[in-house]
């Protein structure tokens, strides 16, 4: 059974200079087990499961990085945290890049579906894309995560100089 290979990007309104730096911080914080709980999930959509109700079900997850710090990317290794034989894996890497004047925040692997045969026939059928779009909606967290620390620290750098003028 083949791993099935994802490529997810998700635009980061931010130069490349202020968001590599958000970057490094959220990475850090999303390998640490103490982090937020909503971090440590993924969601799966209830109409990926293609039941005539809206909603999503909330799997809990480990999520391993590994920094490398020659470059603006992170080993990412996520799977269930716990039943982790009912639910896909996925390895890959978690990155960032310039482009113009904005930021990429990328998530490059393969994911794994469980059961083997059965789940990979499930995955191509009656799930289908339903991991994909879980990732997905995992890097859009992320994303909004280093937006959201780049303008904390912004407002952070402005109080300062406000509080050195009075």
């Amino acid at each position: 059974m083949r791993a099935r290979p994802v490529e997810l990007q998700v635009q980061l309104p931010l130069a490349f200079s202020a968001a590599r730096e958000s970057f490094t911080r959220v990475v850090r914080e999303l390998g640490e087990a103490n982090g937020s709980p909503e971090r440590h999930t993924l969601a799966v959509y209830l109409r990926d499961l293609h039941v005539g109700v809206r909603g999503e079900i909330r799997v809990p997850i480990a999520v391993e990085i590994a920094e490398h710090a020659t470059r603006f990317e992170s080993a990412i290794s996520i799977r269930a945290a716990s039943d982790k034989g009912y639910f896909p894996t996925f390895e890959g890497t978690l990155s960032i890049s310039p482009v113009a004047t904005h930021s990429e925040l990328w998530l490059q692997g393969t994911y794994q579906p469980p059961l083997g045969i059965v789940g990979a026939l499930l995955d191509r059928t009656l799930l289908r894309n339903a991991a994909h779009r879980s990732l997905q909606a995992f890097l859009a967290r992320i994303a909004d995560d280093i937006t959201g620390d780049e303008r904390e620290r912004e407002e952070r750098h402005a109080r300062d100089i406000r509080d050195m003028h009075h």
